[in-house]
């Protein structure tokens, strides 16, 4: 004969806190370390959508500064930080009003984040400076304001990381940075204690039903995260 063990909803609930709290330590320690990887391999992807799109309207092209910038680039991206440093400040010095010299101050934030300790201030600065020059960059621009959002998330500034983070995502939702500023902006929330609008920020997202199966499961998690911060405290 079966004896069947009735377990009490108290026990179930805190079964799925528990279940939800190993869930948000794993967020914690992953997600962060995902984002500068993610920042990283992004890199690569915006190279490849600025050679796509040579033949738009640009404020001025130079050869000379085209080839100074892929040079700098090459060096980024293989690690040379301090070489690709002093070759982006060049080219941003030589050839301020070419739009070579304009995406060196994008890629000097790049530069100044991923240095070890990252350089914070100076990474804002140059995103900063490349949104004031540029003319809305279809490319860089949604990831130099995500640069900015990155810096206010390292600096602790959560409240501010996730209002850029939203405006991000609200702006650029189609593109493939839309995502990560969407997660972006619910973490922020979440550090800043603002749990309602990391909840709204979610549901918002789950409301569109051509969303991918994967990204609506990780949105599901966050926000059952979020809802048992609430209901804990």
């Amino acid at each position: 004969m079966k004896v069947k063990h009735r377990v009490s909803k108290d026990v179930l609930k805190e079964d799925r806190f528990q279940k939800f709290v190993e869930k948000a330590a794993e967020f914690y320690y992953e997600n962060p370390r995902r984002f500068w990887i993610g920042v990283g391999v992004g890199l690569f992807v915006i190279v490849g959508v600025i050679l796509l799109v040579q033949n738009r309207p640009r404020p001025m092209r130079n050869a000379e500064a085209e080839l100074r910038l892929m040079d700098a680039l090459s060096n980024l991206y293989q690690g040379n930080l301090g070489y690709a440093e002093r070759a982006l400040n060049e080219l941003a010095g030589s050839f301020p009003k070419d739009y070579a010299g304009i995406r060196a101050h994008h890629y000097l934030g790049l530069v100044y984040f991923s240095s070890q300790p990252p350089r914070l201030a100076e990474a804002k600065r140059e995103f900063e400076t490349f949104l004031r020059k540029a003319k809305r960059d279809p490319v860089l621009t949604p990831a130099a304001k995500m640069g900015i959002a990155a810096c206010e998330e390292q600096l602790e500034n959560y409240s501010r990381a996730a209002e850029i983070y939203e405006a991000v995502y609200n702006q650029y939702r189609t593109m493939p940075l839309g995502f990560e500023a969407l997660l972006g902006a619910g973490r922020c929330y979440r550090e800043a204690g603002l749990l309602d609008k990391a909840e709204e920020i979610y549901r918002s997202y789950l409301k569109d039903h051509n969303i991918p199966v994967d990204k609506a499961d990780e949105v599901k998690i966050r926000l059952a995260y979020i809802e048992a911060l609430k209901s804990k405290f």
